[in-house]
């Protein structure tokens, strides 16, 4: 299953981001990277083949 997530790299997003990779499932990410989003909140899904960011 692939999942697309929005604002992913704030708390909630990064959150069930990480829970979708322990699951197994193929993650993109699209994130603007605002005041909310910060990137090494995924710092741990940066190295799994299922975690893309856009």
């Amino acid at each position: 299953m692939r999942i697309l997530v929005t604002g992913g790299c704030g708390f909630i997003g990064s959150t069930f981001i990480l829970q979708q990779l322990s699951l197994g499932r193929t993650v993109l990410n699209l994130d603007v990277l605002s005041y909310a989003g910060n990137p090494e909140n995924l710092y741990s899904a940066a190295c799994s083949p299922n975690y893309y960011f856009a």
